[in-house]
């Protein structure tokens, strides 16, 4: 029988479980092993020599950053510095001889400053905070109560906001490059569409009224004449789209010109009146004995009434009326536009008012729209100082009253 040695069994064991052990206790390590410091330029600004040795001294005890140190003792080296140096932190003292921090806050960029400032502080009150935090700093800290850990602390704040203040100012640039893209876009769009458009509505008109008096088929006249409706709905569609992204209303200054509300509503109505003529809608005008004249950019308060004309064709079923009325009222001037249509009641009205809202027709009512008609129209009589009220009722039609203040 074979004998077994035991005891170089117990060695190889114990061999191998403490070489097991070690490689353990190496990963181990590596998995916990503290993160290396992470190299920092800072810039201390600070005119007392004692303050700064406090300062440095505390920067040097940072456990999570190695900081690469300068100094300012003044706001003209702090001036230079920034133009020389891009730093991560810059810790300004607010009291530097006679002047304040401020300028050293201003020249490395207030708000838009890519590096973090703080500001360093012996003297109490949140004035001088406020007054720091308003000029850009992002973190304020009080000398007296400087430590290691307060300025880690600190330090981590002030980087990580100015981290999320980068991200919000890309952000800003990017959304105004966008908007300014948008603003191209649509200058753009109304002058490569319109300008085509305004020839094909010109030669339409030509066409379907004969104004050449040339021998036309009746058919080529009535194939004009839907041109001609089809062209002038596009360009109701054009202007409103424009209205309602551009910046046209929103840069409408109060300098208006005195103009014939009588005018723009002879305008509206003869480029409405071939949609009416299709459904045969009679459009009734009651005109005061006087001229009325309103203060009012007078191209958009000509839209407004189109828009408003436009949906009352649209909601008026065939054989209808429109009535139009206006005059001086009191301290205002007032259009008021009323159909024979199908009305609404008081949740569509407020749909109605909403940008791209639509009110289901019935299928009889031909024509859609874009949903931009009435609030077009609410956004022209604000940038008027003038307002839009709405009357309806379902079944027994709309009545829409546009106010302004009458002309002193």
């Amino acid at each position: 029988m074979r004998s077994v040695n035991t005891t170089s069994l117990d060695l190889a064991e114990f061999s191998f479980s403490k070489s097991f052990d070690v490689l353990d206790l190496d990963k181990f390590e590596d998995q916990h092993a503290q993160p290396l410091p992470k190299s920092l330029h800072v810039l201390v600004v600070e005119d007392d020599d004692l303050d700064f040795k406090i300062t440095r001294k505390t920067l040097l005890q940072l456990d999570s950053y190695q900081p690469i140190i300068d100094r300012a003792s003044d706001i003209v080296e702090a001036q230079i510095a920034a133009q020389k140096t891009d730093y991560d932190i810059v810790l300004i003292d607010f009291c530097l001889g006679m002047d304040t921090g401020v300028p050293v806050i201003n020249a490395f960029g207030g708000e838009a400053s890519k590096a973090a400032l703080i500001l360093l502080t012996g003297m109490p009150g949140e004035d001088i905070q406020k007054i720091a935090l308003k000029a850009g700093v992002v973190h304020c800290i009080n000398k007296l109560h400087l430590s290691p850990v307060l300025l880690e602390t600190s330090l981590r704040s002030a980087l990580h906001t100015q981290g999320l203040k980068q991200e919000l100012r890309k952000t800003i640039d990017q959304l105004r490059e966008a908007n300014e893209a948008k603003e191209r876009f649509y200058a753009s769009m109304g002058h490569d569409l319109k300008t085509p458009l305004n020839a094909i509505l010109g030669y339409a008109e030509l066409i379907s009224h004969n104004s050449l008096e040339l021998s036309l088929p009746a058919r080529y006249q009535e194939f004009a004449a839907r041109i001609l409706s089809g062209g002038l709905h596009l360009l109701e569609v054009i202007n409103n789209i424009i209205l309602s992204n551009g910046e046209i209303l929103d840069e409408l200054t109060g300098d208006f010109e005195p103009a014939d509300l009588g005018d723009m509503v002879s305008k509206a109505t003869e480029l409405l009146r071939l949609f009416a003529d299709q459904k045969k809608i009679t459009i009734n005008i009651q005109a005061p004995a006087n001229p009325v004249i309103v203060e009012c950019k007078e191209s958009l308060m000509t839209q407004a009434l189109i828009n408003l004309l436009s949906n009352a064709v649209k909601y008026t079923p065939e054989n209808g009326q429109i009535d139009i009325r206006f005059g001086n009222n009191g301290l205002e001037s007032f259009l008021s536009v009323k159909d024979s249509g199908i009305g609404m009641n008081q949740e569509q009205i407020e749909l109605a008012r909403r940008p791209y809202g639509r009110i289901q027709l019935p299928t009889h009512l031909a024509q859609e729209g874009t949903g931009l008609g009435l609030p077009i129209v609410d956004r022209i009589m604000s940038c008027h100082g003038g307002s839009a009220k709405i009357e309806s009722c379902p079944g027994e039609g709309t009545c829409v009253t546009l106010l302004l203040k009458k002309r002193k």
